[in-house]
């Protein structure tokens, strides 16, 4: 490690592209000084020595200096954001942060992935406090030990500021750090539109930096913005941010050691879908990670799940919304219900599942009786919501094993139900996807049993009476 902060040390230097100032201060945990924590004012790095101590040459654009938040501890995150940050303040000079340790094994952690809480009104509000949030109190429950600690995916609100109180007051119940990522709704869609606008200035002042880096486990978590903003709600999906590519580049290439598990959060998918090209800046990351680390990508933006095999043996999860079609059903326009990702992990092996709001763990997909769906009337349907390539979904008529099941695309049945036959237009428009897997039985049938495998080897079993 001292060898390659050294290197760092070098490249930072040579990469630092405005140097304005030096600032200094000390990174502890609780009280006592803490050695190679990694030190960014969003352009280059510093590591502090073995009593603390970091120095950084600062960049005349740098808006905050923070850490990397180290294995095993937290920033103070009892105002509902962890405090890894500090807004610069052209007259202070010293920086100083005070970390603790996070209780539970070090090498083991759940994260909380929730994508989309999108709160506008007060309806929506009651919802999110009344379901989503007693739902991952218990599933945090089932992590004594463990160290814990959430993302949010972005669209914190839906252009109603004043909502980031409310979903604050949510951060400080779960008693756990949630990292913020920026999503199109977290900008200013009421700001004048200016050459020079900041309209992220409203998310910088309430959760800080919109690129940073969290470890967890031996899992390092990096936050990334992919929306560029022009105003009165127009944007582009684009990684293509000079100044936080070459951080990136930088953290990948100088930094981290190589073989490290990455998972890198946006708020948009870098991939929209399997028909669409990468986003801008899609290609460039990949060729930054590929051959140098394991990489997750995980993202929301759609209110929709799916799992997609980017190439290079990265996988990115576009995940379902906390809030469904904007709190006014129980599922997504693909069908996935309301819920949330957890990731498990153990030293730099993760695992993940969906937990659907309401529902038990194991309630991984739902069944549908003969009739049920158009494009297969004669057929019993199983929508498997957080299917990827290496689940199976098989099924049993009358206890003998007929093979896999047929997938599908399709119409979600619950959500068109909702819908009930009113005009879906804009964000409320059904998405048909290939979540869907058929199997028709026989005229002589008496029940059918599903058994869908997931990724890890885990069994979920149904059984449907004809």
């Amino acid at each position: 490690m001292k060898i390659r902060t050294i290197l760092c040390a070098i490249a930072c230097w040579l990469c630092a592209t405005a140097q304005a100032d030096i600032i200094k201060g000390t990174v502890k945990g609780d009280g006592k000084a803490l050695g190679e924590v990694i030190v960014t004012d969003g352009f280059s790095f510093s590591v502090t020595d073995s009593n603390g101590n970091y120095a950084i040459d600062l960049n005349s654009k740098a808006e905050f200096v923070y850490l990397l938040t180290p294995k095993g501890y937290v920033a103070d995150f009892t105002s509902g954001v962890p405090q890894f940050f500090q807004r610069i303040d052209p007259n202070k000079k010293q920086y100083n942060f005070s970390l603790q340790k996070m209780q539970g094994d070090p090498e083991r952690f759940a994260m909380i992935t929730m994508a989309d809480t999108q709160l506008d009104t007060e309806a929506d509000t009651k919802r999110f406090f009344s379901e989503t949030l007693p739902d991952i109190k218990e599933t945090l429950s089932q992590y004594s030990g463990i160290q814990t600690a959430g993302i949010i995916l972005g669209d914190i609100s839906w252009d109603v500021y004043i909502q980031n109180m409310s979903y604050k007051e949510f951060a400080k119940q779960l008693n756990i750090p949630i990292y913020p990522v920026i999503g199109n709704h977290d900008f200013d869609k009421y700001m004048n539109i200016t050459s020079n606008a900041d309209f992220a200035h409203i998310y910088k002042a309430e959760f800080g930096p919109l690129y940073y880096a969290v470890q967890l486990g031996d899992v390092y978590y990096i936050i990334l913005n992919n929306i560029n903003y022009f105003g009165n709600k127009r944007y582009k999906t684009t990684l293509e941010f000079e100044d936080q590519m070459k951080w990136l580049e930088l953290l990948l290439n100088c930094v981290l050691q190589q073989d490290k598990q990455l998972v890198i959060a946006m708020h948009a998918p870098m991939k929209p879908s399997p028909e669409h090209p990468l986003i801008d800046g899609g290609e460039k990351l990949i060729r930054m990670v590929m051959n140098k680390f394991q990489a997750t990508i995980i993202s929301g933006h759609y209110h929709r799940n799916s799992n997609t095999d980017l190439g290079a043996g990265i996988t990115e999860h576009n995940l379902g919304a906390v809030c469904g079609t904007w709190w006014n059903g129980d599922t997504g326009s693909d069908g996935s219900p309301n819920g949330y990702q957890v990731f498990e992990g153990n030293k730099n092996k993760i695992s993940w599942y969906y937990k659907a709001t309401g529902q038990k763990r194991n309630w991984q997909f739902k069944t549908y009786p003969k009739g049920s769906i158009m494009e297969r009337p004669n057929a019993v349907v199983a929508k498997v919501w957080n299917w990827d390539k290496n689940w199976r979904i098989r099924w049993y008529e009358d206890e003998k094993f007929m093979g896999d099941m047929e997938q599908f695309y399709s119409y979600d049945p619950d959500y068109l139900a909702h819908l009930n036959g009113r005009r879906a237009v804009a964000d409320y428009e059904p998405a048909r996807t290939n979540h869907y897997f058929s199997a028709t039985p026989s005229i002589t049938a008496k029940k059918i049993k599903i058994e869908v495998t997931d990724c890890f080897g885990e069994v979920y079993t149904e059984e449907i009476y004809l």
